[in-house]
């Protein structure tokens, strides 16, 4: 005889164990990597990366750029002063090359001392005036050679402008008493004076012209 078990009302049905044992549980994807999309800290660690390619780069070219652009204008600067410099003592030399060739050589063509003293009495704010030029320009000057120019070139008219006064403050009397030697050796000094003086300054410039009467001494 067959007996037949009837399971119990409500009892759920157990399924029935795998025979194999080897398959493992299948993971369902999420959501974002079914879409595709990167992870969270890979997509950080890429735009990091991006940032710090290029924008060293341009600070780096900024502060290059703004180095050059400030030594050019401070070359350019640098550069007019000297420009500035350079008129002023051509402006110098030229009074000076006036005092050789022309002030001078009025000076002793004079007939009488009485008329070159005159003319070079008249000449005096001028030839000062060239003397403290040169002067100013040996204190500011941008360096040490233009320092140098300026200084020589005023003692060199300081030095003819002292020969050519100690030859007109001579005595008359005195001149006959010392015979003709003294004034041999006044007027040698004054050669002199005028060839080292027109050696450092260099050819008569083309549009110094003689200066004629005490009015045109003071111009």
């Amino acid at each position: 005889m067959t007996v037949t078990q009837t399971a119990p009302a409500g009892a759920v049905p157990t399924a029935a164990p795998s025979k194999n044992p080897s398959a493992a549980p299948t993971e369902t994807p999420s959501p974002a990597a079914a879409d595709g999309a990167a992870p969270p800290k890979a997509a950080a660690a890429a735009t990091s990366d991006a940032g710090t390619v290029w924008w060293p780069w341009v600070l780096l070219a900024l502060v290059v750029l703004g180095g050059l652009g400030w030594w050019l204008l401070r070359r350019r600067q640098q550069q007019a002063v000297v420009d500035a410099w350079d008129r002023r003592l051509e402006v110098c030399e030229d009074e000076a090359s006036w005092v050789e060739d022309s002030l001078t050589a009025q000076v002793l063509a004079r007939a009488s001392t009485a008329e070159a003293q005159t003319i070079w009495v008249a000449a005096q704010p001028r030839v000062l005036q060239v003397d403290e030029d040169l002067h100013n320009l040996t204190g500011d000057a941008p360096d040490e050679a233009r320092s140098t120019r300026a200084t020589k070139v005023r003692a060199l008219v300081r030095e003819l402008v002292e020969a050519v006064g100690s030859d007109l403050t001579t005595v008359p009397a005195t001149e006959v008493a010392t015979g003709p030697d003294q004034f041999r050796a006044r007027r040698a000094a004054i050669d002199s004076a005028r060839q080292r003086l027109r050696a450092a300054l260099g050819p008569v410039h083309p549009n110094a012209g003689p200066v004629d009467g005490p009015a045109e001494v003071g111009r």
